[in-house]
C-alpha cells in the first residue's frame, strides 16, 4: 500500500468511530503558507460534516484550480459555498456504513492528493478533540499523521 493508501484505511477507521461533538482536522504542516491546506470533519448527533478548503482561501498557486474542481466535483465534494466557510463540502447524515466512510476517506484523498496536488501525506498533522468532553484530545494514530504539539 501507499502512503495515501493507508492513510484513507485509517481515515476510515477513525471517522467511524467519532464519538458526538468529534471535531478532527488534518493540517498541512508547511508554514509558508498564509493559510494551509486541510480537511476538516465534524460528527454530531445526526451528521458527518466533511470539508476541504476553498481556493479562496489560498495563496493562487496552491489551490485546486479549475482542474482541481473537477477533481473534487467528481469525487462527490459540493462545491464551496457561504454556509460551509467557501469550502468544499459534503454532510452525511450519521449513522453511516463502512463503505460510506471508505467513499469519504477517498474523496479526502482525491481532494488532497490529485486536487491540491501534494504528493505525500506526511506533510500533514492532525489535530483532533471532543467538544463535547470538555475538548479532551482524541488519540488517531491510525492516520499515520504526528498530532499537533
Amino acid at each position: 500500500m501507499t502512503g495515501w493508501d493507508q492513510f484513507a484505511e485509517g481515515l476510515a477507521r477513525h471517522l467511524a468511530e467519532l464519538p458526538a461533538g468529534a471535531v478532527v482536522k488534518i493540517v498541512e504542516s508547511d508554514e509558508s503558507a498564509e493559510v494551509a491546506r486541510y480537511a476538516q470533519f465534524l460528527q454530531s448527533e445526526d451528521t458527518l460534516f466533511a470539508e476541504i478548503v476553498g481556493d479562496e482561501w489560498l495563496d493562487s498557486d496552491r489551490g485546486a484550480g479549475e482542474a482541481g474542481a473537477r477533481l473534487l466535483i467528481d469525487a462527490g465534494w459540493q462545491q464551496p459555498d457561504e454556509t460551509h466557510s467557501g469550502n468544499w463540502w459534503r454532510d452525511t447524515p450519521w449513522p453511516i456504513d463502512s463503505a460510506t466512510y471508505r467513499r469519504i476517506a477517498s474523496m479526502v484523498v482525491t481532494g488532497l492528493r490529485d486536487a491540491f496536488r501534494i504528493a505525500d501525506p506526511a506533510a500533514f498533522h492532525y489535530e483532533a478533540w471532543n467538544g463535547n468532553a470538555g475538548n479532551r484530545k482524541l488519540d488517531l494514530p491510525l492516520l499515520g499523521l504526528p498530532a499537533q504539539s
